[in-house]
Formats: structure tokens, sequence, C-alpha cells
């Protein structure tokens, strides 16, 4: 222990003498508090060989996301129209008129959506991200409202809110027709 605070105290020594305003070019040095280092001997590796794990927590979670998304989709079908989203994002419809003209369908929307991505700084990763776990449909609606709401002053960090999204329908959180049917109704007051 008291190697412990001997670091701690050394530590906060060299921070008080840390100027922000010059540089600094010595290495970076990790100071660890850990007193037992971690060893592992012949017979428990043996042992952990024998062992069959689960499937880790990342594969479970994304079964689950993928049976919400299917079990979401065969329950709403076609929750959200287009005439509703143009309608709720007027900011997004005159950009992508603007862009594709005239939009007849889903294919339409989510070719617009693609082009106009990068204009908010939604990344390529996050968009693709958002289709995987989403679906095209859901994805291209998720990213008009961020579209919409950013052009809008309500989101800062377009990606990081398109990850909420994803994030949300992950935990059976999400409600995006509820969004756009807000929207209408703000703009109606």
């Amino acid at each position: 222990m008291e190697n412990v605070a001997e670091n701690i105290e050394h530590v906060s020594e060299k921070t008080q003498e840390l100027d922000p305003r010059e540089v600094i070019s010595e290495p970076h040095i990790l100071i660890t508090t850990q007193l037992n280092p971690v060893t592992c001997n012949r017979s428990e590796t043996e042992q952990a060989e024998g062992v069959v794990l689960s499937a880790p927590a990342e594969e479970w979670v994304d079964r689950e996301l993928e049976d919400w998304v299917a079990e979401t989709r065969k329950k709403r079908g076609a929750a959200l129209d287009l005439p509703t989203i143009m309608q709720a994002c007027p900011e997004f419809t005159s950009w992508a008129r603007n862009m594709g003209g005239y939009l007849k369908d889903w294919s339409d929307l989510h070719r617009v959506t693609g082009q106009l991505r990068p204009m908010i700084g939604v990344s390529e990763h996050a968009w693709n991200l958002a289709q995987d776990r989403l679906g095209p449909q859901i994805a291209t609606a998720a990213l008009v409202l961020t579209f919409d709401k950013h052009c809008a002053g309500e989101v800062a960090s377009p990606g990081g809110y398109l990850r909420g999204i994803v994030q949300k329908a992950g935990a059976g959180e999400l409600h995006l027709e509820r969004s756009f049917y807000g929207r209408l109704s703000g703009q109606a007051a």
C-alpha cells in the first residue's frame, strides 16, 4: 500500500508541474497500481482449453436486435409512409427535391438520403450500421429525421444521434413513428 501512496504523490507532483502552454516531448508512462501481476501456469491453460464457452455477449445482443427488427417489421409493416415523412421533415424534403426531383417511392428516398448523408457529417460506417441493424426503410426514415433535426438546430451530432437510434432499437425502445407524428403535431400548433 505504501508504494501506491508514493505513486499517487508522484503523479500529483508531475501533474502540477505540467504547463499546457509548453510542449512536452517526454514519452507517456503508464503507472499501474497493480501489486500482483497476473500469471498463468500450464495446468490452468489446459483446464481452460477443455471448457466450451457460450456465445459472447455481443453476438447475443446482435441476435436479440435482429429478432426485434424482424418482429417490428411484421407488426408495423409500413407504419410510416412516404408522404408522412416528407411532410414531417420539410427541411429534408426541400433538399431532397433539389437533389433528386420528385420522390415517388422508398428507393428514391433511400438514394437521396444516402447522397445527403455526408452534408450533415454522418459517417458511412454509421449509415451502414443503421441499415444493417434497422433495415433500409427504417434506417432511411431515421436519417431523414436526423437530417431535419440537425438543420433545425435540434441535433448537434447527427452521427451520434443516428447511433443512438440504433441503440434504442437494440433495447426495444425505438418508436420512430412517434417522432414523425410529434413533428407533424408541432407544425400544426
